[in-house]
């Protein structure tokens, strides 16, 4: 049984390095294909327009990627932003943001499919932009030297490129095990000569109707120090199982008699009185969910998004983490108000250990 083990974890491994030399043979053609044309280029301190391509990754990647919108609207840059429909909510209504251009979301293996529009590739190269970013760190898309020919960017910045990736001006290198995801972007602004490039913060705005509305709900009405409770990760085996998640509710209460309890559940898995000792938030957006962080005393997620929300404002937190040495640094949480554990198992619903961890960790934040 071993060896039938051992020779499909071969096999995984085999296939796995098949595919990696595939997509590099097919981006080096690409390149080759697409060949990037002669542009005028400026020194960084003349950069005036500028695209930041965000048309992958999931909403922490974008929440994060808000941190130099600002910094860039008050350099004086004109900052476009193409990004994709489900990630809309974290740029839309951001007034450092010229135009927010949406597409579909790629995968970096798509063969030179960029999937924007023509029309939409033809506004692009018509804004002439001084600058493009691309915030990727792992694989470069095999559409971008088609799409970065046909926009044609003064420069064009990236990161961890290939040197035969003549595409990219400026190449970053990133060490993704050392270095928090936001320090993509105070590289960005160094680059760009900013000043105090470590002094970041995102920046999501939604209607204060959706905040006065999360106000009014019973359980964010009192004295009471909240906490909020959230599951739920982008893939199942990092959710918080029903079980995990009453026996937190109940230690909390065993050490904190002022508190009130939330659990977040978009899914609407849970009727409101389930968990007792707690109230069930069917939470009918993202923003909602948002508002309701903001109002808390304390969160608590495995879900990377919520904890970069939960940085958005400043909020305590203990985010669960599978200890994988790809994540640890990358999607900490990235302040001094984010406490961060790890579980001993993959599937976080298997670890017996993770509930006393989390109350352990709670014996920080002054809940009374």
């Amino acid at each position: 049984m071993k060896f039938i083990k051992k020779i499909r974890e071969l096999n995984r491994k085999r296939n796995h390095l098949k595919k990696k030399l595939k997509y590099k043979i097919a981006l080096y053609k690409a390149t080759k294909k697409w060949r990037r044309m002669p542009t005028e280029k400026i020194a960084p301190s003349k950069v005036r327009t500028a695209l930041m391509i965000r048309n992958e990754g999931k909403i922490g990647d974008a929440i994060v990627s808000t941190c130099i919108l600002r910094a860039m609207h008050e350099a004086g840059i004109n900052i476009d932003v193409l990004a994709i429909k489900a990630n809309e909510m974290i740029f839309s209504g951001n007034p450092f943001i010229r135009n927010l251009y949406l597409t579909d979301e790629m995968d970096p293996r798509d063969m030179y499919n960029h999937a924007i529009p023509d029309d939409l590739i033809i506004t692009l190269k018509n804004n002439n932009y001084d600058l493009m970013i691309d915030t990727g760190i792992w694989d470069t898309g095999l559409y971008m030297p088609k799409m970065i020919q046909a926009i044609s960017p003064k420069i064009s910045l990236g990161f961890n490129k290939q040197k035969w990736l003549s595409h990219y001006d400026v190449n970053i290198a990133f060490n993704h095990y050392q270095s928090h995801v936001k320090e993509i972007y105070a590289a960005i602004m160094n680059y760009l000569g900013f000043p105090d490039a470590s002094n970041q913060r995102y920046e999501v705005y939604y209607k204060q109707s959706i905040s006065d509305e999360v106000k009014a709900i019973d359980f964010f009405i009192g004295d009471n120090k909240k906490v909020i409770i959230n599951m739920y990760a982008s893939h199942d085996d990092r959710n918080l199982t029903p079980q995990q998640t009453k026996e937190i509710i109940s230690g909390i209460l065993l050490k904190n008699k002022n508190v009130d309890i939330v659990v977040l559940d978009y899914k609407k898995s849970f009727v409101k009185d389930f968990f007792i000792g707690a109230k069930v938030y069917h939470v009918p957006s993202l923003y909602h969910a948002m508002a309701a962080i903001n109002l808390s005393d304390l969160v608590i997620s495995p879900d990377t998004a919520v904890v970069h929300v939960a940085a958005l404002y400043d909020k305590p937190l203990i985010g669960i983490y599978r200890d994988i040495p790809d994540n640890n640094k990358l999607w900490s949480p990235g302040y001094k108000n984010g406490h961060q554990i790890f579980t001993s198992t993959f599937v976080v619903g298997e670890d017996a250990s993770l509930v006393d961890n989390v109350l352990n960790a709670i014996d920080k934040f002054n809940l009374n």
